[in-house]
């Protein structure tokens, strides 16, 4: 899912939040987003990606979710997971 939440009223996210952690219980899914507070809600595992100008994105960090919020390996995860860029 490509920002399954772009643009939606929190009633709303709240319902496809709901619906993916129950989906999750059967199958995998895989999301991207910007929205970190997301991120933190509804996924067990995260993945990090950073892009440079004129570089493909690479994998900075990944590892359990609570792990990428609570204790970030990589400064770079740290300063985006806490809204220090991005």
């Amino acid at each position: 899912m490509d920002e399954p939440c772009s643009a939606l009223d929190p009633t709303s996210t709240r319902v496809i939040e709901e619906t993916m952690l129950d989906l999750a219980r059967e199958v995998t899914i895989v999301i991207v987003t910007h929205n970190m507070q997301q991120a933190a809600r509804v996924s067990t595992e995260c993945a990090f990606f950073l892009a440079s100008q004129g570089t493909p994105g690479v994998i900075v960090e990944h590892g359990s979710t609570q792990a990428m919020f609570s204790t970030p390996r990589d400064s770079r995860t740290s300063d985006y997971v806490n809204g220090r860029f991005g």
